[in-house]
């Protein structure tokens, strides 16, 4: 049987590990601002320059934020 697949809530903090995460091994954290199409969706990282970037990846590439401190 098919496990279900993780799908985040607007607005939730996630982890994104994209193809080129050099900033981190774990990749970066990000906030989802919407759902897209077709299992994508747009999110909002920081920035090389420090400015919030919104970028569309797909949901395989979010992942649960695990427990950190902020």
């Amino acid at each position: 049987m098919r496990q279900k697949s993780w799908v985040p809530e607007i607005g939730a903090v996630v982890q994104y590990a994209g193809r080129h995460s050099t900033l981190s091994r774990s990749g970066h954290t990000a906030r989802v601002v919407a759902e897209g199409v077709r299992g994508y969706f747009v999110v909002e990282v920081i920035g090389r320059r420090g400015a919030p970037v919104r970028v569309t990846v797909k949901a395989a590439s979010l992942a649960p934020l695990g427990p950190c401190l902020f």
